[in-house]
């Protein structure tokens, strides 16, 4: 499909599927990848006339492709319903909604359509603590802007998913609406991917988190994907979005601070840079959410072994990509020997994978993770 095709079928799917919309017209598309049309995600200038007049925007269109997968059950659908639910809530910031199509043939993969959100991410790469915005602030501001982050994600925690229009996130085939649910779907993503195989970090993990599963814990809303780098920032450290909705799930909301955490670290601690000064410590950022939330934050230290198999998992489907594509050996070790798995045996006091040449070819033919940078 060429671009000037993309142009005329994405106006024709506007005007026949956005409530008011009418003459659409669309800037033609600038594709820097061939003579195709490739890109995932993408920005359309457009200009229609709606209910009140002529109108302009900049749309922001994410198609999602139907192979593989590295994260299991990754649904471009329920992104969708996330995102219109919580645009027409009010109380998340999230782009505006404009719809979604499932059917392939429209842009040769299922997409959504919101509106562009202006602002910064701190990017995973380069890593925010190395350079960047927020590396160009000074530490009161980082601090700040930290706070603002974690305001924006903890008011997840105040929404009602029976009565605000989530009931479309109960999953009975994965459990009880709740941690059993969200335990439901790790394992069965565990065995999905298990096939198997020697994975002794993972295994471990999957049993203590069965084994240990708190009772009586709260349904809320998870944003899933709790990370500085889906955070869409305006100049002065406010929050002008939270994005990437396709992780969202039913569980207690502590879940969202345990990722919060886990990626703090990761992008610190594990990959050896040293932290931003004035971005709040591991203690400030709980207390921080505590405050937001006005609740207590149970089982930390559970939850924090619960996310870090779930980001092990990732890595298993990073892994079998790799082999799939022909880029790694399928007996390449760095499938129980990565930053993933060194994490799990730290918790679990386990012996301690090595990090070897296998991790390293691993991880340098990795694809390199999508960016939100500046928009």
């Amino acid at each position: 499909m060429t671009p000037s095709q993309v142009q005329d079928r994405l106006r024709d799917w506007l005007e026949a599927n956005v409530d008011g919309w009418s003459d659409v017209r669309i800037q033609p598309l600038e594709v820097t990848t061939g003579s195709g049309f490739s890109a995932q995600i993408f920005f359309v200038d457009v200009e229609y006339n709606g209910p009140d007049g002529p109108r302009a925007k900049t749309l922001v269109v994410r198609r999602q492709p139907q192979d593989h997968e590295v994260v299991f059950g990754s649904s471009l659908k329920l992104q969708g319903q996330m995102i219109a639910a919580l645009d027409a809530l009010g109380s998340v910031p999230v782009p505006e909604w404009i719809g979604m199509e499932l059917d392939p043939s429209v842009l040769e993969m299922p997409f959504i359509v919101m509106g562009r959100v202006e602002g910064h991410a701190a990017t995973q790469n380069p890593n925010y603590n190395t350079t960047g915005w927020l590396y160009d602030m000074a530490p009161a501001q980082r601090g700040a802007s930290w706070r603002n982050a974690i305001h924006a994600y903890a008011g997840m925690a105040s929404i009602d998913w029976q009565n605000d229009g989530f009931g479309f996130m109960a999953r009975p085939d994965w459990g009880a609406p709740g941690l059993d649910q969200y335990l439901g779907y790790i394992e069965a993503w565990y065995l999905a991917c298990h096939k198997d195989r020697e994975m002794p970090y993972v295994d471990k993990a999957m049993a203590y988190i069965r084994e240990h599963q708190p009772a009586d814990t709260p349904v809320n809303v998870l944003w899933g994907d709790s990370t500085p780098s889906n955070v869409m920032f305006a100049e002065d450290g406010g929050v002008n979005a939270l994005i990437d909705w396709e992780l969202a799930a039913l569980g207690p909301s502590e879940l969202d601070l345990a990722w919060w955490l886990y990626f703090d670290d990761l992008f610190s601690r594990r990959f050896d840079v040293e932290r931003l000064d004035g971005l709040p410590t591991r203690d400030e950022t709980v207390a921080i959410w505590e405050a937001a939330t006005g609740s207590k934050a149970q089982h930390l230290e559970y939850y924090d072994i619960v996310v870090a198999l779930r980001m092990a998992l990732v890595a298993v489907g990073a892994f079998d990509r790799q082999v799939a594509i022909g880029n790694i050996p399928n007996t390449n070790k760095s499938l129980n020997s990565n930053f993933m798995t060194f994490y799990l045996a730290e918790r679990l006091g386990m012996e301690l994978p090595e990090l070897g040449a296998d991790f390293y070819a691993f991880m340098s033919n990795m694809t390199p993770v999508d960016q939100k940078e500046d928009g």
